[in-house]
């Protein structure tokens, strides 16, 4: 049962949602992450410039705390052949981060969004400037307008995958 606080929080943070939608806008919105395809990155990388990607965990590419699902596993590997990525999350999950390592993607935890400084840190990492980076993620707030603030191009990703893993 939640408790009075919690459901207040949960209204105040609507509130704020609704009140900053009606001024910071993504420049892409999908319904799931695999909607931006190969095409898509394609065509973003010769029309906008984009070479790199700001990539958030939690409700962009998995649901819930729970493991990244397969299809978007895969979806990470073909966009990592396409562009350069990063993972930046102000949460911290040690097995997301190894996994990130795995395929050679570097991970930045604690995050502190929609604050410029790791924003700035993960440009930096890539080797890209902002306007070449496309920042990836579920809050409009934490991701949408901490990229719009970085002169970034950014993308609101509305769900995410969260069918079993064996299922997949």
């Amino acid at each position: 049962m939640r408790m009075p606080d919690e459901y207040l929080a949960d209204k105040i943070m609507d509130i704020f949602n609704y009140c900053l939608s009606k001024r910071v806008k993504p420049d892409i919105e999908v319904n799931d992450i695999k909607e931006f395809d190969i095409e898509k990155i394609r065509r973003m990388k010769e029309q906008l410039g984009i070479k790199g990607v700001i990539l958030d965990v939690d409700d962009t590419i998995r649901k819930d705390m729970k493991k990244i699902p397969k299809c978007n596993k895969k979806w990470i590997a073909e966009v990592k052949k396409e562009l350069k990525i990063i993972v930046v999350s102000n949460g911290v999950d040690k097995g997301v981060e190894d996994f990130f390592k795995t395929l050679g993607i570097d991970y930045i935890g604690f995050a502190t969004k929609p604050l410029r400084g790791n924003f700035r840190k993960a440009c930096n990492r890539m080797g890209l400037e902002p306007e070449e980076v496309l920042v990836i993620g579920d809050k409009l707030f934490e991701d949408i307008f901490g990229g719009k603030r970085n002169n970034m191009k950014t993308m609101l990703v509305k769900g995410v995958e969260d069918t079993p893993e064996d299922e997949r």
